[in-house]
């Protein structure tokens, strides 16, 4: 997103503030993903339960979920949240279920659409 786009920014706002936004697919770099944008918060806190799961080797990373998930959104935002993503289309080597938490630059994301 070259331009500043403040329709998209007040849906991550929106989100953030209702705690749940709608499904949007985005293209970024020629790769269509889709999911539910997710609020900063919940999106780090799911992530920090999941690693945080005892005997798990990614366990020690969910400290750094969990101070991120403390923070406070910065105004524009830097990037969208998703979470229940799937990859669409596009030539990546990013598996078609993409799991259920993704992180996108705003500044990667050429097109978006609702639905």
């Amino acid at each position: 997103m070259t331009t500043r786009d403040d329709l998209l920014i007040d849906l991550i706002n929106r989100t953030e503030t209702e705690g749940e936004g709608p499904r949007i697919t985005v293209v970024t770099q020629g790769v269509v993903i889709t999911g539910r944008i997710a609020a900063h918060r919940r999106w780090a806190t799911e992530l920090c339960e999941r690693l945080g799961d005892t005997g798990l080797p990614d366990e020690r990373f969910a400290e750094d979920f969990s101070r991120e998930a403390t923070e406070m959104p910065a105004y524009p935002p830097a990037f969208l949240h998703l979470h229940g993503c799937q990859l669409i289309s596009g030539s990546s080597s990013l598996p078609t279920a993409l799991g259920q938490s993704f992180r996108i630059p705003l500044a990667a994301i050429s097109a978006w659409s609702v639905r």
